[in-house]
């Protein structure tokens, strides 16, 4: 097994170490700082440019839904109009027919009053001849009663004289 060599520290080595070391911790803290200045301007930069796109995109939107609502609005007054229109000549042919059927009503009720006034007439002239009729019927069953009246007596005679022949005789 080979031995190693082992050299010793001297205090000129150490300090030559500590020079060394120094000028790289100042070598990476430069680094550091022009990395932290560039990543600054990168993000500055990156934030303007943001802010300007987000200032258009912004102003796109605004001049967007000033098209969208001036679209509606027409849109809108264009509907309005239409029902408007509609609704006029709906209430036109409303008007007319109701009109219509008002003069329909009217002709017809005058009709049935002149109808319902002949079914009186003809109403009142029936209970006179019901009237003329009860009493031709009074005086026909009077009649009859007496022609009854009169046969039973009939029979009654006839029934007495062969009872009478009959036991007499």
């Amino acid at each position: 097994m080979p031995t190693m060599v082992r050299e010793t520290w001297t205090d000129e080595r150490l300090d030559d170490l500590s020079r060394r070391m120094d000028e790289d911790f100042r070598e990476v803290k430069s680094e550091i700082r022009s990395t932290r200045t560039e990543l600054k301007a990168e993000i500055n930069s990156t934030r303007v440019e943001l802010k300007e796109d987000i200032k258009s995109t912004r102003a796109e939107l605004k001049e967007e839904i000033g098209l969208v609502r001036a679209e509606f609005k027409e849109e809108i007054g264009s509907v309005r109009a239409e029902l408007k229109e509609e609704i006029g000549s709906i209430r036109v042919e409303l008007k007319e027919e109701i009109g219509s059927i008002r003069t329909e009503l009217e002709s017809t009720r005058g009709g049935l009053q002149g109808e319902i006034k002949e079914v009186k007439g003809e109403i009142s002239d029936l209970k006179g001849e019901i009237a003329y009729i009860h009493q031709r019927m009074d005086a026909e069953f009077g009649r009859l009663n007496g022609r009854f009246d009169k046969l039973t007596y009939t029979l009654i005679a006839a029934l007495i004289g062969l009872l009478v022949t009959h036991y007499l005789g």
